[in-house]
């Protein structure tokens, strides 16, 4: 059988968990490409959207509250335009997330801001919630928030088929299986992946492949670059052609 090239390379196993300084020692060989360092993702935002930025690896600089709901025009920050605004408004993955949080993982809660950022995280990971295609745009909830578009806004997703992006997403699940993406955010070859040509903070390279525009500002991923790399890199390992 022929031997594939494997993403992490062999380090120095303790406690049956690869150490960072071992994982980083083992890379350290490897050439990067250059460009800016890519921006790691998770936290910021409101307690619900720090759940989503965090599974997700979504950037606190693009993730907003619109990933669950839609806002009026306002003079406002986003965050007091949303709560201010009465009914509070959601859109249709914002509504499905609620209501698997509070009927699912959390009935016992009646105020998403009191549930504990682990229930609100389980409730981001739960299957029937990633298996909808909640805006209708056919691409559903799990890809639109792998590779970075809205799953509550029917004109925001990538312009790769769905068909395509759901078998990347397949081979990244395999590969990710039974490790921490820490470990991989790590490799040298995911920090630096090349220019950055419209300085949206996600280079070129990791546009093109979930289908935005390296030359526009206005068109660019929310899950931060560096996860993105992850994902690309373990695609490129187990050789798949991603064009």
């Amino acid at each position: 059988m022929r031997q594939r090239k494997r993403f992490v390379a062999v380090g120095i196993a303790v406690g049956g968990a690869i150490t960072a300084f071992a994982l980083v020692m083992a890379l350290r060989a490897n050439t990067t490409a250059p460009g800016p360092v890519t921006e790691v993702g998770g936290g910021g935002g409101t307690p619900p959207l720090q759940a989503l930025n965090d599974v997700w690896g979504l950037s606190s600089q693009r993730s907003t509250c619109t990933m669950c709901h839609n806002v009026r025009g306002h003079t406002t920050n986003i965050e007091e335009a949303v709560w201010t605004q009465r009914p509070v408004v959601f859109n249709r993955f914002g509504a499905a997330y609620r209501d698997v949080l509070f009927q699912r993982v959390a009935p016992g809660y009646d105020n998403i801001f009191a549930v504990p950022l682990r229930k609100k995280k389980d409730a981001a990971r739960w299957p029937a919630l990633l298996a909808r295609d909640s805006d209708g745009d056919g691409y559903n909830n799990q890809v639109e928030l792998t590779f970075g578009s809205m799953p509550g806004r029917r004109a925001s997703h990538q312009w790769r088929p769905a068909a395509q992006l759901e078998r990347w997403r397949r081979v990244i699940v395999r590969e990710l299986r039974g490790k921490e993406i820490a470990q991989f955010e790590l490799d040298t070859r995911v920090r630096r992946v090349g220019p950055d040509t419209d300085r949206d903070l996600v280079p070129d390279v990791l546009e093109r492949l979930v289908g935005s525009d390296p030359h526009s500002q206005n068109s660019k991923p929310l899950v931060a670059a560096r996860r993105l790399a992850v994902y690309r890199q373990l695609l490129l390992d187990v050789g798949v052609p991603i064009g």
